[in-house]
């Protein structure tokens, strides 16, 4: 019976041995593990180092998520608009995850930039399927500089880039970023540059990373406020909002066009997009009649008739009564102390819910049943002005996107 037993481990141990050492099969086991298990089991042995690095599985693996829907976000990192520093927070999703990676490439870099020049800010613009855009903002003695960089903060791998335009002033250059797994090139960087007297007029370069080069693709007049940072990737192109009017830039044909915008809702306040971003596929704006406003609705572009609807009505009274220190009294009178971070849809429809920061929480606001749950505690005090952006969180996707040809 005993020498029975000791066979049956021996098989097992031997097949362990066999896949374990077998190259080919082990590319094929490893692809079907999260992005998250393959870097820790990296440090295994030589061998699954060579498999879980090589180009050919980073790029595969990436390719399975995306066709099979794989590529969530699991998490978020965030800036909180209702203080006065600027410090980026993060939220992980899952149960068994505490943190997200911290952007560590800023350490590593900052100071070897800041030798060549001076700072002024450096922000996080983007987040596209696991990648993030980064900008510096630097001023000099011939103007205005912005230095992009594609970070992957799961494998923590940075690109620099520099601006395509030498003779243009770059405070008017917008960085973005669009990055597709599922077909080659995989990623891509945007540069859109203002031109011209009122700024009207637009040129788009493209930067491949095959390449390693800029080739400016087109030009296109647009109406002269609309806001080129912060594009939202969806549909196959990458999508800008204004006040008034939504542009966007196809992938495939290269070319830029304009969406109608809904009607805005009526009230004295100027900037009324109050939130704009993409998840799970779905692309939501929302619009707010006034600073103070408590009630809005979230909007969802149509994929097939590039209309936009309604999705959900929200109006968070219940939610300013659980927590008055939303009510803010400022220099324009009462104002709601909140910033839309993210609309996160739900596998089913009553697990959708608004992610939001109020004065030292982060909330999720459940779409559906009109309940809210604080997800984690913020530091730092209000500021005395509240100042909203219309993008301020991006959303961390575990993935090995290779940020590298080879």
């Amino acid at each position: 019976m005993e020498e029975s037993h000791m066979h049956k481990r021996l098989a097992v141990t031997t097949a362990v041995d066999v896949i374990a050492g077998n190259a080919d099969l082990l590319f094929e086991i490893l692809l079907r593990l999260p992005a998250r298990s393959l870097i820790r089991f990296s440090i295994v042995c030589k061998l699954w180092f060579s498999v879980i690095t090589s180009m050919q599985f980073r790029l595969s693996h990436c390719r399975i998520l995306a066709f099979s829907n794989a590529l969530s976000p699991s998490g978020i990192y965030f800036y909180n608009c209702l203080t006065k520093s600027q410090k980026i927070e993060s939220l992980a999703f899952a149960d068994n995850v505490t943190s997200l990676p911290p952007i560590q490439f800023l350490d590593q870099m900052a100071p070897n930039i800041r030798d060549t020049y001076e700072i002024t800010q450096a922000k996080v613009m983007q987040s596209c399927n696991g990648l993030l855009m980064y900008v510096f903002t630097s001023k000099t003695d011939v103007g205005i500089i912005k230095i992009g960089i594609v970070y992957n903060p799961a494998k923590k791998e940075a690109r620099v880039l520099r601006s395509p335009y030498k003779k243009y002033d770059d405070k008017f250059v917008y960085y973005n970023l669009i990055s597709d797994p599922s077909e080659p090139p995989y990623y891509k960087v945007l540069c859109v540059t203002r031109l011209g007297s009122w700024f009207s007029d637009i040129d788009v370069s493209v930067y491949v990373p095959e390449s390693e080069s800029w080739s400016s693709c087109c030009r296109s007049s647009v109406p002269s406020f609309m806001n080129f940072e912060s594009g939202v990737f969806w549909n196959g192109a990458i999508h800008w909002i204004g006040e008034y009017s939504s542009v966007y830039f196809d992938v495939n044909s290269e070319k830029v066009a304009m969406i109608s915008m809904p009607p805005r809702p009526q009230g004295y306040c100027s900037q009324k997009i109050r939130y704009f971003g993409e998840w799970g596929g779905h692309l939501h704006l929302i619009q707010v009649q006034s600073l103070y406003a408590k009630k809005f609705n979230v909007l969802e572009l149509d994929k097939d008739t590039w209309k936009w609807s309604v999705k959900y009505r929200v109006h968070l009274a219940r939610l300013i009564s659980s927590f008055p220190d939303m009510v803010q009294q400022t220099s324009f009178g009462i104002q709601y102390a909140f910033s839309i971070l993210s609309v996160i849809r739900g596998e089913k429809e009553e697990d959708s819910v608004l992610l939001l920061t109020i004065p030292g929480k982060v909330v999720a606001y459940n779409l559906v049943r009109k309940t809210a749950k604080v997800v984690r505690e913020l530091p730092g005090e209000v500021g005395d002005t509240l100042c909203f952006n219309h993008v301020s969180a991006y959303q961390y996707t575990e993935s090995l996107f290779p940020l590298f040809s080879s």
